[in-house]
């Protein structure tokens, strides 16, 4: 989604000053106050921005804006690069075991994060299993589904979006690791039939 006009415009004053009044913002961009209350309602809707509340002295504390995680992600950042280049020279240097610790200790956390879920709700079937994982992997970013194959009958889990998107142009360590994962996850042989970074929109492992 592209913001433009005065919502930008809020947006950058915003990112300037960390956090903005109502009153700011209108002294700033000589709006009406009620066309930028409605910016802002519009962009907290959105979830670009959220209210805070500063209390100075008696009286009403001070209703303030500032931006979201979302928010930030408008703006230019060198952190996928600064990865990439990070891993570049742990591999010119030889430290490949960094790299492996590193990874999977990530999927361990994630791996003792759904244990806790399913322990939680008890869970005994495959089907709800893989829903609980589903739901795990929702809160990590990866957008996952779950179901069944047509002609094999056999469960199937899809990640609509790869959070290493990044990482994996310059090792494919994360990808190797979340196989093993599902692997621990089902207790059987996995087989990924679609890959994110062989072109694919998703990546997708069969539960043999």
């Amino acid at each position: 989604m592209t913001i433009t006009g005065p919502k930008k415009e809020l947006l950058d004053l915003t990112k300037h000053q960390g956090q903005i009044t109502i009153d700011d913002a209108v002294e700033k961009m000589d709006l009406a106050k009620t066309t930028v209350r409605e910016h802002f309602t519009q962009l907290e809707k959105d979830e670009y921005i959220e209210r805070s509340y500063e209390r100075s002295g008696r009286g009403r504390p001070s209703l303030r804006f500032q931006l979201t995680k979302k928010g930030n992600g408008l703006y230019p950042s060198y952190e996928p690069e600064m990865m990439r280049e990070f891993i570049r020279y742990l591999q010119t240097e030889g430290e490949h075991r960094i790299l492996e610790v590193f990874f999977q200790k990530f999927w361990d956390r994630r791996y003792e994060k759904l244990k806790l879920m399913l322990e939680e709700e008890n869970v005994k079937s495959e089907k709800d299993k893989a829903r609980v994982t589903r739901q795990m992997l929702d809160e990590e970013g990866f957008m996952a589904e779950y179901g069944h194959d047509q002609d094999s009958g056999k469960l199937m889990m899809k990640e609509c979006n790869c959070p290493f998107r990044e990482i994996i142009k310059v090792t494919k360590l994360p990808c190797k690791l979340e196989k093993e994962f599902y692997q621990r996850v089902f207790g059987k042989e996995v087989e990924r039939t679609s890959y994110i970074a062989d072109g694919d929109f998703a990546c997708t492992y069969c539960i043999d």
